[in-house]
């Protein structure tokens, strides 16, 4: 009989404990893009460079893409990730191609894998952009 009460337990508690989100751990993080086709992006260490910061919560995120403030939703199922619409300020810029590529390019990501400190947006199996978490 306490076996039997030991197995509910076990079950119950398992059943019912919360499911950790797979992007649980991006809330504290800001994701620089460090690499965009294959291409590594360049750094300068300042307010301009493109980066993701995700409300996990919401299932939001915000950021800039190197030039203009950029925000939108996003949803996430196991390894699938889809950004919605990405919405931006709309600043003129010198290098406003680059973040053009980027918020477009964001748009196309169907998945992601997290390797360390990055984060590698795919389309496919091509990864599009890489994200380190700083």
């Amino acid at each position: 009989m306490k076996y039997l009460l030991f197995s509910f337990l076990v079950v119950i508690t398992i059943c019912c404990s919360p499911k950790i989100s797979p992007d649980a751990g991006w809330a504290r993080q800001r994701w620089v893009v460090v690499e965009m086709k294959g291409v590594p992006v360049q750094q300068s260490g300042g307010r301009r460079d493109a980066y993701i910061n995700f409300e996990v919560n919401e299932k939001r995120f915000s950021g800039n893409g190197g030039c203009n403030q950029i925000n939108g939703n996003y949803t996430l199922d196991n390894s699938s990730i889809d950004f919605g619409e990405v919405m931006s300020t709309k600043m003129s810029c010198e290098d406003i191609e680059f973040e053009n590529t980027f918020i477009s390019t964001l748009g196309s990501i169907d998945h992601y894998e997290v390797r360390g400190d990055d984060l590698l947006l795919k389309k496919k199996r091509e990864t599009l952009l890489v994200l380190r978490a700083k």
